[in-house]
């Protein structure tokens, strides 16, 4: 398929790479989790702008200090929170403007800031990704570069040696052509 090795190794590290953001061929190789995976989009399917990913990374920040079997966890029995007084009746006064209790609200805050918190997370991943194709492409960029000065230099050395060559050649031709002009006379 590749006669060059460089351009194999370049398709087998693309391979490499593609299958490590992509992950597709472990999803497909294990049934339950592919179906799972299904049914998880499935669901986000019904939420507007949501992502599996930040989901994931929601239920991880999330996550109880023991889990359990059966999508049960263990949470302090005692779970009040305490507000400063202006916080207080800064989340009150809203919560009646808006018409929903207090806990609703703290609740609805909470959860907007572990999901920004989740998104930020996911922008992260994106960020280092895009470094470091960022770098491979500028490695590459430069790899072509050196590879491109280095045939130019070798052409250029192979080119001087054939004007040596046929300098060497000519002055050999001079001699022979002197040595039998001279014999001759």
């Amino acid at each position: 398929m590749f006669w060059n090795l460089e351009k194999a190794q370049a398709f087998l590290q693309e391979q490499k790479r593609e299958q490590s953001n992509d992950g597709w061929t472990f999803l497909a190789g294990d049934r339950l989790l592919h179906c799972d995976v299904l049914r998880g989009l499935k669901i986000l399917a019904t939420v507007p702008n949501a992502s599996f990913e930040v989901a994931a990374w929601l239920l991880k920040i999330c996550r109880s200090a023991r889990e359990l079997r059966g999508a049960k966890y263990e949470v302090p029995t005692n779970r009040q929170v305490e507000l400063e007084p202006r916080a207080f009746l800064g989340c009150n006064n809203k919560a009646r403007s808006v018409g929903i209790a207090l806990k609703d609200l703290v609740n609805s805050i909470v959860l907007q800031w572990l999901e920004r918190e989740a998104e930020a997370r996911v922008e992260e991943r994106i960020a280092r990704e895009a470094r470091e194709e960022r770098a491979k492409v500028g490695l590459r960029w430069k790899d072509w570069r050196e590879r491109k000065a280095a045939r130019e230099m070798e052409a250029l050395h192979q080119k001087f040696r054939e004007i040596e060559e046929e300098f060497r050649r000519r002055e050999r031709r001079a001699g022979v052509d002197k040595e039998e002009t001279g014999n001759g006379s």
